[in-house]
């Protein structure tokens, strides 16, 4: 299992946990506001470090890809030359 999807599994749950408490909340629960904040926030942090990943790892396809782009264009350039 990769980071980015432990983030989410963690991210989700923590999200799922936080409308669990504000339901119980309404319904005249007994969780605070800070344990309702506190797993929201922590939720949404773990739902940004899994984006931010996945970003970093898309970066690196790009980066990657570019230099095959520039491989295929200077052998593009040597097969006009030899003709």
């Amino acid at each position: 299992m990769k980071t980015s999807d432990i983030f989410n599994v963690i991210a989700w749950t923590l999200i799922i946990l936080a409308v669990i408490f504000i339901v119980w909340k309404l319904i005249g629960g007994s969780p605070t506001e800070f344990s309702i904040l506190t797993a929201l926030v922590t939720g949404v942090l773990f739902k940004v470090m899994s984006v931010s990943n996945d970003m970093s790892t898309l970066k690196e396809k790009v980066k990657n890809l570019d230099s095959k782009f520039g491989a295929l264009a200077s052998d593009f350039k040597t097969h006009i030359k030899h003709r």
